[in-house]
């Protein structure tokens, strides 16, 4: 019998959805609130007709992950558009993956859901909006995957004041364009990415540009391109051969040898690899210059002469502007709070420890309901794109009873458990969150499940030494999860050469021979705990020797 599963958003993870439940033999129904696919990413300006527009993007907005690590698996971001994409990209790619794969018609647009309920028998009641209709309607389903993000509901700190104080005040999801600002004197609150890429962006319109770092000194700061190299092309050898500490701190010594940094201020105390750095390539040139001011937390903020005072005691003076860009709050107001939280015994136990408090399973399922799944709650864990699709991947062949099923409740409570403890043990508390995710690490744990891993000796053995190579120590792109196994896509070899064709080739230059040694050395080394793989490769490595 056929399986009908309802999404709930058509966003960068409800569109993969659709796909893979489509490739499943499954029949998804999307539910979408607005008139487009796409959801936060498709930007939306603010005027008359549109005074709240569903977007949070504003208009210089850039991704943070670059195209080759942000695609989607067998659909590539085209090779030769730039490195990282504005929202104009992002929005074309948006299309032409809906079109590749024919999305829309299981989308139902300007659709509100008002309330997602279980049934006793373990099936879901989703109760919706058509707004042109102005009709309550409800369908009953096998399955939920909640797609609608979460980046929504706007945190906001409080400060004394905030009440009296007569400059503008607004949170970063309503910021826009920087022309808004024209001549203002502006303090950001803030230090994730947004808050630097709208400071950054003010410094070219603005009078003075201050920005409000609750510890009062700067978290690590990584530029999208770091000595010529992109930021987040890691190679499989790298991530799993060298030790994270390691990594972190070839990644600090390159960050304070590459960038000025005024003396003035206090560097980050904590380790990177135990923070969640933020992501700009401007910022230290507008500190040196003093287009941006660092000044520490709030205390109050005064109707007088629009002053605010900050825990160390100095003032500022006519400050016409307080953009606060301090995160959102996760929400889905169309589900029962306990379901994605765990509930008030939990969040007590955690909140204090943590931002974004969340009990999943794998970051997607719910323990006590295993019938419905969360996709792109993640943070940290490099571009929302492929972790949603690979989580919707995993989902889908969980519904189709394709792959090993969930454990059980009291297993996935143990697994969450061991999962929040390992955070606390190895994260400074401003960076612990219920969402964290590694993403070489994750992505590998899901596709082992699924049934697409990409295991080295295979690879070898596929498709010959030299792709070899390229697949370890060339970026982990997410096309690399189409290479083998379940739903595997023939042109994945190709589409991962073309994307490593500029950032690999310096590395395969010298004694080919030399450089043979230390590569199959590492594929002992690699595969040495495999059972069988370890002979298996000897003789693989002889008969090409004995040639």
């Amino acid at each position: 019998m056929a399986k009908y599963v309802a999404i709930i958003g058509a966003g960068i993870s409800g569109l993969p959805a659709i796909k893979q439940c489509l490739d499943s033999d499954l029949i998804p129904i999307c539910f979408e609130q607005n008139s487009f696919i796409g959801g936060l990413w498709r930007y939306e300006d603010i005027s008359e007709k549109n005074k709240e527009p569903y977007s949070t993007m504003y208009k210089g907005i850039l991704t943070n992950t670059s195209k080759e690590m942000s695609t989607y698996s067998d659909f590539p971001i085209p090779a030769d558009w730039p490195t990282y994409l504005n929202h104009s990209y992002v929005e074309k790619y948006i299309d032409m993956y809906a079109e590749n794969f024919n999305l829309l018609p299981h989308i139902k647009f300007n659709t509100t859901v008002l309330k997602v309920s279980i049934l006793p028998d373990k099936r879901w009641k989703v109760q919706y909006i058509i707004q042109t209709e102005n009709k309550e309607k409800e369908e009953i389903f096998d399955f939920v995957m909640v797609c609608s993000g979460h980046h929504r509901k706007p945190k906001l700190p409080e400060f004394k004041g905030m009440n009296l104080f007569k400059g503008k005040q607004l949170h970063s999801y309503k910021y826009k364009r920087a022309i808004d600002f024209e001549n203002k004197r502006v303090l950001v609150v803030g230090a994730g990415n947004s808050a630097m890429d709208i400071a950054v962006e003010l410094t070219h319109v603005a009078s003075q540009v201050y920005i409000s770092i609750r510890s009062g000194k700067l978290p690590w700061i990584t530029p999208r391109f770091l000595k010529g190299k992109t930021r987040d092309h890691i190679n499989r050898f790298s991530a799993y051969i060298i030790p994270p500490s390691i990594r972190g701190k070839i990644k600090e010594n390159s960050i304070i040898k590459s960038f000025l940094i005024p003396s003035h201020l206090k560097l980050p105390t904590d380790p990177l690899i135990a923070t969640l750095p933020t992501i700009n390539s401007e910022i230290f040139q507008c500190l040196a210059a003093g287009t941006i001011i660092v000044k520490p937390n709030i205390k109050e903020l005064k109707s007088e002469n629009n002053q605010i005072e900050f825990v160390d005691g100095t003032i500022l003076e006519n400050i016409d502007v307080v953009i606060y860009s301090t995160g959102y709050y996760i929400d889905y107001p169309f589900l029962e709070k306990h379901i994605y939280t765990g509930g008030d015994e939990i969040e007590q136990m955690y909140e204090k420890d943590f931002h974004d408090v969340v009990w999943l399973y794998r970051s997607i399922f719910p323990p006590k309901y295993p019938h419905i799944a969360f996709i792109g709650v993640a943070l940290g864990a490099g571009a929302f794109l492929p972790i949603s699709e690979m989580q919707t991947r995993y989902v889908t062949g969980l519904i189709k009873g394709s792959i090993k099923p969930l454990p059980s409740q009291n297993e996935m409570e143990i697994s969450i458990r061991k999962y929040y403890e390992n955070i606390r043990k190895n994260l400074c508390k401003s960076a612990r969150s219920g969402i964290r995710l590694s993403y070489l690490p994750y992505m590998d744990a899901l596709s082992k499940e699924v049934g697409c891993y990409p295991h080295p000796y295979e690879i070898f053995k596929k498709f010959g030494f030299n792709f070899w190579k390229l697949f370890m120590f060339g970026m982990a792109t997410p096309i690399q999860y189409r290479l083998l196994g379940k739903d595997s896509w023939e042109g994945a070899k190709d589409a991962i050469s073309l994307y490593n064709k500029f950032s690999f080739k310096n590395s395969i230059r010298g004694s080919r021979s030399y450089k043979s040694w230390i590569y199959i050395l590492i594929v002992l080394l690699i595969l040495l705990n495999r059972n069988g793989g370890f002979k298996k490769l000897i003789n693989v490595y002889w008969k090409i020797f004995n040639k």
